[in-house]
C-alpha cells in the first residue's frame, strides 16, 4: 500500500495526469464532440483516457492530503 500512495503522491505522476486531462478536454473541445458524439470509437477512446487521468489526479490530491 505504501508503494501506491508513493507512485500518487509523486509530484511527476500528479502533473502527467492533470496535463493528460487537459489535452484530452482540449481535443474534444476542439473536435467538437457532443455527447452523441462521443459514442464513435476515438471519443470513446479519448474519454476513457480523460477518466484515468482525472482518477488519478484525483487520487493522487486525496493521498497527499492525510
Amino acid at each position: 500500500m505504501d508503494k501506491i500512495k508513493a507512485f500518487f503522491q509523486n509530484k511527476v505522476v500528479k502533473v502527467i495526469a492533470w496535463v493528460v486531462l487537459a489535452l484530452d478536454v482540449i481535443a474534444l473541445i476542439i473536435g467538437g464532440a457532443t455527447q452523441v458524439e462521443i459514442t464513435d470509437a476515438v471519443g470513446l477512446v479519448a474519454g476513457i483516457v480523460g477518466a484515468f487521468a482525472l482518477l488519478i489526479a484525483f487520487i493522487a490530491e486525496r493521498v497527499s492530503k492525510k
